[in-house]
């Protein structure tokens, strides 16, 4: 039986959607050596955009101020583990991180945030927001720019390089994943 590969849409809304079910990911900022520093974190999705909330008094949002490119990875594990390796899937991204300002794009952040995570409806962190009271608090929101989508439901690796459009919207793209020089 011949294996069908997604096009870019599918690609797209696959990867769309595991930002969405998938609460945890990893992110690396550069920190003051050049070394990534990586946090694990929540990230709630906006399309392909992610949004995280952090305080300013952490590592990353100190080395968000000096360089904003970041990478983070999210995955889908089964939970019956390497028995069910055939329904994993992850993405790893490297993007551009922009500390939000606007107002309406925060209310955003926190909308999408509170419909993806469940425990945020009973967890007051965000109404400082609100109250013109989040003083040490901050969202950022992740625009991407390359990445990587593993998609093992397809075939045991199946892995693209993903190039997104300028907006960020969209991926524009995408090429067989070779080797660790992409």
């Amino acid at each position: 039986m011949a294996i069908v590969y997604p096009d870019v849409e599918e690609v797209e809304g696959a990867v769309a959607d595991l930002l969405r079910e998938v609460e945890y990911g990893s992110l690396a900022v550069v920190g003051p050596t050049g070394a990534p520093a990586v946090s694990m974190m929540h990230f709630a999705a906006d399309g392909l955009a992610v949004y995280f909330h952090t305080f300013t008094y952490t590592r990353k949002f100190s080395a968000l101020q000096h360089d904003p490119r970041v990478s983070y990875t999210m995955a889908f594990v089964p939970p019956e583990g390497f028995a069910a390796r055939g329904d994993a899937r992850s993405v790893q991204v490297e993007g551009i991180a922009t500390m939000v300002a606007d107002q309406a794009e925060i209310d955003r952040a926190i909308e999408v945030s509170r419909e993806q995570f469940e425990w945020l409806k009973d967890v007051g962190v965000y109404d400082t927001f609100a109250k013109g009271t989040a003083h040490h608090q901050r969202f950022f929101r992740i625009d991407p720019v390359e990445g990587m989508w593993n998609d093992n439901r397809v075939r045991q690796p199946w892995r693209q390089v993903v190039i997104f459009t300028e907006d960020h919207r969209h991926i524009a793209s995408m090429r067989p994943y070779k080797n660790r020089n992409y």
